[in-house]
């Protein structure tokens, strides 16, 4: 991570899940996002490329979507927020477990883009659907 780190200087890190629950049930997840890798690259002069890979698991008790909400994901300097991307992630279906990755232009400023210590993803809400066979 990036596809191609010669193109530029990146930050990068990872956020190993984000599970959704549906309403009032907290012991079972509906669906995932695994494994998540997170970058944002340097693509020349005050162009920035914003990537995220992971892997969608519908293995759990049903699957979901981004339909209400795409993820957002808030880039960090300390506790201010520089930048923020989102992504409508595909659907995540149940009894799977899917690679997903997005690519896209980002603005930033170039002092912003070296602060970066950290990525923050707030809560959103997803679309689930319970499978109970």
């Amino acid at each position: 991570m990036p596809s191609d780190a010669s193109r530029g200087e990146s930050k990068y890190g990872r956020i190993p899940f984000v599970y959704f629950y549906h309403d009032g049930v907290k012991a079972d997840a509906a669906f995932g996002l695994l494994d998540i890798e997170i970058a944002i690259q340097r693509r020349g002069p005050r162009s920035f490329q914003f990537e995220i890979y992971c892997v969608g698991d519908g293995y759990q008790s049903g699957h979901g979507s981004s339909k209400p909400q795409p993820l957002a994901i808030e880039f960090r300097a300390g506790a201010r927020a520089v930048a923020k991307a989102e992504w409508t992630y595909p659907a995540v279906l149940d009894g799977r477990m899917d690679p997903f990755g997005f690519s896209a232009a980002i603005e930033l400023d170039e002092a912003d883009f070296r602060d970066i210590d950290s990525a923050l993803l707030p809560s959103v809400r997803g679309e689930v659907t319970i499978c109970l066979d």
